[in-house]
């Protein structure tokens, strides 16, 4: 009788203790939720704006992966997070007849998905802060009106200028966009904080950068405009178009 005694002592001191460690968890747990639903909300709020631009629709929702857990007597059912199956869903419209659906590479084209992509790392991008970014090739598989409107997106995101009363190094970081094309007349590409590098590599090209002359090529270029001349990079005498009789 003692030992059963003493055993009963123990089990009901073990189930304090787990009654105890059950509810600090669940405090931890709500108070770690809340901040991640916040944030879930707030690149929500981003994306659905983004999406809207592009004439779509689209929405952020943290998904839990399911709750319940049995225990092995059958007794007692416990609400049960298996934090591994946690994770972020986009879903997206792009039709007004259609619905929101979860983005995946069976339902969307190559396009959708870019676009999709593109935006909610826009809509993360506003609460990480960092020196600058650097995308590679963003704008490949996407249509002309599409591409347009992720750089005008890229750009308004790239050049929003510091608040008043911050230092000059608290602003929302530099974006290198590297891409092997651009559109013609893009939207913001007027904006004096975007600068335009090209690369050249090729082997018709200069051979030494200083030859690179800005006037010479601006000269050269109002010279074929005016006289219907080929192009001459060397600058040199204009060649005549022959006109067919």
């Amino acid at each position: 009788k003692v030992e059963i005694e003493r055993c009963r002592e123990q089990l009901e001191n073990m189930n304090q203790s787990q009654g105890m460690k059950n509810s600090q968890l669940k405090q931890k747990l709500g108070a770690w939720q809340s901040k991640l639903i916040n944030i879930q909300q707030d690149v929500n709020g981003k994306f659905s704006e983004y999406m809207k631009e592009v004439g779509c629709a689209g929405e952020i929702r943290l998904y839990t992966g399911g709750e319940t857990s049995n225990y092995e007597n059958g007794e007692e059912n416990q609400e049960h997070y298996n934090f591994k199956d946690w994770g972020i869903e986009i879903l997206v419209k792009f039709r007004e007849a259609s619905k929101l659906q979860v983005l995946s590479a069976q339902t969307h084209s190559g396009g959708e998905r870019s676009v999709s992509t593109i935006m909610y790392l826009m809509g993360l991008q506003n609460l990480m802060k960092s020196p600058f970014r650097c995308v590679d090739e963003i704008n490949q598989g996407l249509d002309e009106r599409n591409e347009r409107l992720v750089f005008k997106r890229i750009v308004k995101n790239s050049t929003i200028p510091t608040e008043p009363g911050k230092s000059l190094d608290d602003h929302c970081g530099q974006y290198f966009l590297i891409t092997p094309k651009l559109l013609p007349n893009l939207d913001g590409m007027e904006n004096e904080n975007i600068t335009v590098l090209f690369v050249f590599s090729g082997p018709e090209n200069f051979a030494d950068c200083l030859d690179w002359n800005v006037d010479k090529f601006i000269a050269e270029k109002k010279r074929v405009l005016l006289t219907g001349g080929d192009w001459r990079s060397d600058g040199g005498t204009p060649k005549r178009k022959r006109r067919s009789r």
